[in-house]
């Protein structure tokens, strides 16, 4: 009885369940590694960015990141981001220029989401237009 249940969709041509749950947690987890290389790459990029000052701790000098609380893999990847005390919409919109090139983006579009919580959208770089060169000929003329 539990056979025909399983396996039904498989006897009539149909993939079975268990496939497409095998295809499911595949594209989870490469979206969860996704998802944290994202993160990383923000806290990197943010580390030589005012928005990530120098925090002494008993344990020795840290820098204080904002947090990506949530990654949406889009089109386009947008991160919610939460602002640290003292920060302000514009500390993020005046760092974007140099965190984007160290994410491998052309830009990143700054907007403010609830309080203490910004959008951060990742546009990433146009596709390069193949530009043929002109060929050379000397015997050409």
């Amino acid at each position: 009885m539990f056979w025909r249940f399983t396996h039904s969709n498989t006897l009539n041509g149909g993939s079975s369940g268990w496939a497409d749950r095998a295809r499911r947690r595949k594209r989870d987890r490469a979206d969860a590694e996704l998802i944290s290389e994202i993160r990383w790459m923000w806290r990197s990029a943010c580390a030589g960015t005012p928005l990530a000052p120098m925090v002494y701790t008993p344990s020795g000098p840290s820098r204080a990141v904002p947090l990506v609380d949530h990654v949406e893999l889009g089109p386009p990847i947008t991160l919610t981001v939460r602002v640290r005390p003292g920060q302000t919409i514009a500390d993020f919109v005046n760092a974007a220029p140099s965190i984007a090139p160290s994410m491998g983006m052309a830009e990143l579009r700054i907007s403010p989401f609830v309080q203490q919580w910004v959008h951060v959208v990742l546009i990433p770089p146009s596709p390069a237009v193949a530009v043929a060169a002109p060929s050379y000929d000397p015997h050409h003329v």
